[in-house]
């Protein structure tokens, strides 16, 4: 009789550890914060927003991401940076095992694999943010599952307590918001002669939301708008569209492609950072989001699209958008608005001042706190 082969164990395969950035350098022995980024396409630009101010404070901190390509992203932009790769809730379990003096972690978004880390019930959960808006997201219940939500000022405190739901003890602090600190140190001059009674234009454009709810962009009228406004005296236009433009509407994906045969306009990369771009303007057009808060820094007018055919939901702070921004829903409402503002009439000057403290927390910005 001819032998049955044997069978060969077949070898189960063994889990691939975290990834560790090759020269990781951390102190084990003190306390280790986390910066925590579940983000893919977005995370080195949150990430970006927040770590400047995580080495100035020198804190022991290690950046966790859960997309390779995140990973390399930011191990390429700050190679002297503690980086971790875990794309699971088990290899973030292995993380923590790893570092048992983690004492906290903050978040500077929302998203599915944050969830991966609370299970780590021992230490802190903080949200900082990316941006600062009326947007729905800005107060969504998820926000419970953090012991604490750092603010820039007073009015996104006041956004969730007209929310009118129970917080469930989620204690709100305000920080301020370190970015804006050297467009608020520009804004000290007034904005008509801040270029030699030139006006430089900055266009701000958000994308169109993932929900109907969340659709605040102004993409189906721009070109409309920059025909309206191209021949005002003594303005110069440029425009950056938010990075996620086209997400939904696969018409807006490229829309700059057909901006460019505008020779009088300038287009900035949507992957630019923007802060240069708001230093370097005095006149802000934008859609709801979060760079209406940044553009105020800047003390200069605001003109904010909301339109009349759109059903949109915001929360709400204390001051609306229209004590401090200018409001249109049509190019020629547009055009005739900063027409008036140019010749004199910026009744609203005195509201910004307001706005930007309640809205931006001016001296916690200006303390660094």
């Amino acid at each position: 009789p001819v032998a049955k082969p044997v069978a060969k164990p077949v070898a189960k395969p063994v889990a691939k550890p975290v990834v560790f950035k090759h020269n990781f350098n951390l102190n084990i022995f003190s306390d280790i914060l986390v910066l925590h980024t579940g983000e893919k396409d977005n995370a080195l630009a949150h990430i970006k927003i927040w770590y400047p101010y995580f080495v100035e404070s020198g804190v022991n901190f290690i950046i966790l991401t859960r997309f390779i390509e995140a990973y390399n992203e930011v191990v390429k932009e700050y190679p002297e940076a503690n980086v971790v790769f875990a794309k699971n809730k088990k290899e973030t379990d292995m993380l923590f095992d790893s570092f048992v003096s983690i004492k906290a972690c903050f978040y500077p978004s929302n998203t599915g694999k944050n969830s991966h880390l609370l299970y780590q019930t021992h230490i802190k959960h903080i949200f900082i943010g990316h941006g600062d808006s009326d947007k729905m997201s800005s107060i969504r219940k998820y926000f419970r599952v953090y012991d604490e939500n750092w603010v820039a000022g007073d009015a996104h405190i006041d956004r969730f307590k007209n929310a009118g739901f129970s917080q469930n003890r989620l204690k709100h602090i305000k920080v301020g918001r370190p970015t804006l600190k050297e467009i608020v140190h520009v804004a000290t001059n007034s904005w008509q002669t801040r270029f030699k009674d030139k006006y430089n234009v900055l266009y701000l454009s958000t994308w169109e939301g993932t929900l109907k709810e969340q659709d605040y962009s102004s993409l189906e009228i721009i070109q409309d708008n920059l025909c309206f406004i191209k021949n005002i005296e003594n303005v110069s236009i440029s425009i950056k569209s938010h990075p996620f433009s086209g997400n939904r509407e696969i018409e807006f994906k490229s829309f700059e492609n057909i901006l460019s045969k505008n020779e009088f306009l300038k287009i900035h990369s949507r992957l630019e950072p923007l802060k240069e771009h708001i230093i370097n303007s005095n006149i802000f057009i934008c859609d709801i989001s979060g760079v209406v808060s940044e553009c105020l820094a800047a003390n200069a007018p605001i003109f904010l699209y909301i339109p009349k055919h759109k059903e949109i939901t915001i929360a709400k702070s204390n001051m609306p958008y229209e004590e401090y921004c200018y409001i249109y829903s049509t190019p020629e409402e547009l055009k005739e608005k900063i027409t008036a503002v140019l010749n004199g009439d910026d009744y609203l000057a005195e509201n910004r001042l307001k706005a930007i403290d309640y809205i931006i927390g001016l001296e916690e910005t200006k303390n660094n706190n």
